[in-house]
Protein backbone atom coordinates (compact mmCIF):
# COMPACT_ATOMS: atom_id res chain seq x y z
CA UNK A 1 0.00 0.00 0.00
CA UNK A 2 1.62 3.26 -1.09
CA UNK A 3 0.57 6.69 0.14
CA UNK A 4 0.40 8.86 -2.96
CA UNK A 5 -0.65 12.11 -1.30
CA UNK A 6 1.75 14.70 0.04
CA UNK A 7 -0.74 17.12 1.61
CA UNK A 8 -3.85 16.84 3.75
CA UNK A 9 -5.54 13.51 4.25
CA UNK A 10 -3.53 10.56 3.04
CA UNK A 11 -4.49 8.81 -0.18
CA UNK A 12 -3.05 5.45 -1.04
CA UNK A 13 -2.88 2.80 -3.70
CA UNK A 14 -2.91 -0.90 -2.87
CA UNK A 15 -1.12 -2.91 -5.54
CA UNK A 16 -2.83 -6.29 -5.41
CA UNK A 17 -0.99 -8.01 -8.26
CA UNK A 18 1.30 -7.33 -11.19
CA UNK A 19 2.68 -8.87 -14.33
CA UNK A 20 6.30 -9.85 -13.69
CA UNK A 21 8.37 -8.65 -16.65
CA UNK A 22 11.89 -9.33 -15.41
CA UNK A 23 13.75 -11.06 -12.63
CA UNK A 24 11.41 -14.04 -12.63
CA UNK A 25 13.98 -16.51 -11.28
CA UNK A 26 14.84 -14.11 -8.44
CA UNK A 27 11.12 -13.77 -7.70
CA UNK A 28 10.71 -17.56 -7.67
CA UNK A 29 13.61 -17.86 -5.23
CA UNK A 30 12.25 -15.12 -2.94
CA UNK A 31 8.75 -16.63 -2.99
CA UNK A 32 9.93 -20.22 -2.43
CA UNK A 33 11.66 -19.33 0.85
CA UNK A 34 8.41 -17.88 2.27
CA UNK A 35 5.95 -20.23 0.61
CA UNK A 36 3.43 -22.35 2.48
CA UNK A 37 2.13 -25.66 1.23
CA UNK A 38 3.21 -27.23 -2.04
CA UNK A 39 6.97 -27.19 -1.47
CA UNK A 40 9.03 -28.43 -4.40
CA UNK A 41 6.64 -27.46 -7.20
CA UNK A 42 7.98 -24.63 -9.35
CA UNK A 43 5.83 -21.51 -9.32
CA UNK A 44 4.22 -20.51 -12.59
CA UNK A 45 4.77 -16.92 -13.74
CA UNK A 46 1.13 -16.12 -12.95
CA UNK A 47 1.58 -17.30 -9.34
CA UNK A 48 4.57 -15.05 -8.57
CA UNK A 49 2.73 -11.77 -7.87
CA UNK A 50 -0.96 -12.75 -7.80
CA UNK A 51 -1.90 -11.05 -4.54
CA UNK A 52 -0.55 -8.37 -2.18
CA UNK A 53 1.41 -10.77 0.02
CA UNK A 54 2.88 -12.72 -2.90
CA UNK A 55 3.76 -9.47 -4.67
CA UNK A 56 5.66 -8.22 -1.61
CA UNK A 57 7.48 -11.54 -1.21
CA UNK A 58 8.46 -11.63 -4.91
CA UNK A 59 9.80 -8.05 -4.80
CA UNK A 60 11.46 -8.47 -1.37
CA UNK A 61 9.27 -5.73 0.14
CA UNK A 62 9.06 -6.13 3.90
CA UNK A 63 8.31 -3.91 6.91
CA UNK A 64 11.62 -2.12 6.42
CA UNK A 65 9.85 -0.31 3.56
CA UNK A 66 7.30 1.28 5.91
CA UNK A 67 7.17 5.08 5.61
CA UNK A 68 9.77 5.34 2.87
CA UNK A 69 9.60 8.32 0.54
CA UNK A 70 8.83 6.80 -2.85
CA UNK A 71 9.89 10.01 -4.59
CA UNK A 72 13.40 9.88 -3.13
CA UNK A 73 14.13 6.27 -2.09
CA UNK A 74 16.35 4.26 -4.44
CA UNK A 75 15.20 0.86 -3.10
CA UNK A 76 11.77 1.16 -4.73
CA UNK A 77 10.75 3.22 -7.71
CA UNK A 78 8.11 3.61 -10.36
CA UNK A 79 8.82 4.25 -14.00
CA UNK A 80 6.80 4.88 -17.12
CA UNK A 81 6.89 2.46 -20.02
CA UNK A 82 9.42 3.00 -22.78
CA UNK A 83 8.61 5.74 -25.28
CA UNK A 84 6.47 4.47 -28.12
CA UNK A 85 4.87 1.77 -25.97
CA UNK A 86 1.15 1.57 -26.60
CA UNK A 87 -0.73 2.97 -23.61
CA UNK A 88 -3.02 0.37 -22.08
CA UNK A 89 -6.77 0.75 -21.70
CA UNK A 90 -7.41 1.10 -17.95
CA UNK A 91 -10.68 -0.21 -16.55
CA UNK A 92 -12.16 1.43 -13.43
CA UNK A 93 -14.41 -1.03 -11.60
CA UNK A 94 -15.93 -1.68 -8.19
CA UNK A 95 -13.71 -3.57 -5.79
CA UNK A 96 -14.24 -7.31 -5.45
CA UNK A 97 -15.72 -8.92 -2.33
CA UNK A 98 -16.66 -5.81 -0.35
CA UNK A 99 -20.46 -6.02 -0.59
CA UNK A 100 -20.71 -5.10 3.11
CA UNK A 101 -19.01 -1.72 2.53
CA UNK A 102 -22.28 0.17 2.06
CA UNK A 103 -22.00 3.17 -0.25
CA UNK A 104 -18.36 2.28 -1.10
CA UNK A 105 -19.23 -1.15 -2.47
CA UNK A 106 -19.97 0.12 -6.01
CA UNK A 107 -17.46 2.99 -6.24
CA UNK A 108 -14.86 2.54 -9.04
CA UNK A 109 -11.84 2.05 -6.77
CA UNK A 110 -10.28 -0.92 -8.57
CA UNK A 111 -8.20 -0.41 -11.70
CA UNK A 112 -6.76 -2.93 -14.11
CA UNK A 113 -5.44 -3.17 -17.65
CA UNK A 114 -8.15 -4.39 -20.00
CA UNK A 115 -7.35 -7.75 -21.57
CA UNK A 116 -4.51 -8.54 -19.15
CA UNK A 117 -4.27 -12.25 -18.28
CA UNK A 118 -2.95 -11.16 -14.87
CA UNK A 119 -6.34 -9.78 -13.75
CA UNK A 120 -8.17 -12.11 -11.36
CA UNK A 121 -11.72 -10.77 -11.86
CA UNK A 122 -12.89 -9.05 -15.06
CA UNK A 123 -15.80 -6.58 -14.84
CA UNK A 124 -17.45 -6.59 -18.29
CA UNK A 125 -19.86 -3.75 -17.42
CA UNK A 126 -17.02 -1.49 -16.23
CA UNK A 127 -15.03 -2.25 -19.38
CA UNK A 128 -17.60 -0.35 -21.41
CA UNK A 129 -16.46 2.90 -19.66
CA UNK A 130 -12.69 2.83 -20.01
CA UNK A 131 -9.88 5.37 -20.18
CA UNK A 132 -6.29 5.26 -21.35
CA UNK A 133 -3.39 6.03 -19.07
CA UNK A 134 0.39 5.70 -18.98
CA UNK A 135 1.77 2.29 -18.13
CA UNK A 136 3.85 2.19 -14.94
CA UNK A 137 6.40 -0.33 -13.73
CA UNK A 138 7.14 -0.87 -10.02
CA UNK A 139 10.58 -2.14 -9.04
CA UNK A 140 11.82 -3.07 -5.57
CA UNK A 141 14.85 -5.33 -5.71
CA UNK A 142 18.35 -4.67 -6.94
CA UNK A 143 18.26 -7.77 -9.17
CA UNK A 144 15.49 -6.45 -11.42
Amino acid sequence: CMNVSSRGDGACVLLRALEPLGGLETMRQLRSTLRKGTVGRALKDRELCSGPSKLCQALAIDKSFDQRDLAADTAVWMERSAPGTREPVVVAAARVGIGQAGEWAQKPLRFYVQGSPWVSVVDRAAEQNTQSGPAVSVCAHESF
